[in-house]
């Protein structure tokens, strides 16, 4: 989120806040938000320590430097606009309970890091390459897009995750991020991939089962191509040169149409489509420590 039409101080600077109506985000230094409010007066909402999650945040500002930022609103603009931004915003603190410590990580960050290490473990029909990221991508908005191959087995687990009775926050982390390719939306179908939103990160799982049974069964290939890197702390399997490509098989198996006379994009459409803005993985650590 663009926050250049915020005002913002620091959170050991809460008594210079403004005496005015409107909505406050508390963000840290890695632009993940924690909460989000309203307030008929934001500097008697923050005076001393009279807000209710005062505790927690402090007890963490050393290490996250977090950042209050606010935008002015009448007030009976509030309740609309605060759930507007909760909706937005996805913050970790919202509709949870009251307690003295924040958690060590965002629930939203350790249900990625959990997939991510299940994705990365070998099984019996896997024992070399379970799942590789090609690389990442930002998109239009500025979005970090992280571009991981699946093999089809593991679509289940991400289902799963989508289906268990996370916090709310979790649950709406997952979608379905829709792509025309490039293609025009009156002849073509789009290509659904899905998606898992971690403040400015998209982590997009590509199933294309041919690849990941290629690279597997051409070990040479697999050895020269990929390595391991670090995302969010978790060793995974990742290109280590892009031109790999050149050598995937990349055609599409099937030719279908839906019952408008559309053509069905696929996941390999989608490969081929983001392929020329891929680069090579960079290190992804959320928090200065």
């Amino acid at each position: 989120m663009e926050w250049k039409d915020w005002s913002s101080i620091a959170f050991t600077q809460r008594r210079c806040l403004p005496s005015c109506s409107g909505i406050y985000v508390v963000v840290d230094a890695s632009d993940c938000v924690w909460y989000v409010g309203q307030a008929a007066n934001i500097k008697a909402r923050w005076a001393g320590k009279t807000h209710h999650r005062y505790p927690q945040l402090i007890r963490s500002n050393k290490k996250r430097s977090y950042r209050i930022y606010w935008l002015e609103l009448s007030i009976d603009l509030l309740t609309q606009k605060e759930k507007y931004y909760i909706e937005l915003l996805k913050p970790e603190l919202n509709g949870c309970k009251v307690k003295k410590y924040l958690p060590k990580l965002p629930k939203i960050e350790q249900e990625i890091k959990r997939l991510l290490k299940v994705l990365n473990s070998h099984t019996f029909l896997f024992p070399v390459l379970r799942s590789v990221v090609a690389g990442e991508y930002e998109d239009n908005g500025g979005i970090r897009c992280i571009v991981i191959l699946i093999n089809a087995n593991d679509t289940s687990l991400l289902f799963k995750s989508m289906q268990k009775r996370h916090s709310p926050q979790v649950k709406n982390a997952w979608g379905l991020y829709k792509s025309y390719c490039g293609k025009t939306e009156q002849l073509y179908q789009f290509s659904s991939v899905i998606a898992y939103s971690l403040f400015k990160y998209r982590f997009e799982f590509i199933e294309v089962p041919n690849i990941i049974f290629y690279l597997e069964e051409n070990l040479s290939i697999c050895e020269r191509y990929v390595g391991v890197s670090e995302l969010l702390g978790v060793q995974v399997k990742a290109f280590k040169y892009l031109d790999i490509f050149n050598e995937l098989p990349t055609e599409d198996e099937y030719i279908f149409t839906n019952s408008e006379g559309k053509k069905c994009l696929t996941n390999l459409d989608y490969l081929k489509y983001r392929r020329r803005d891929i680069k090579r993985l960079q290190q992804v650590n959320l928090y200065r420590v």
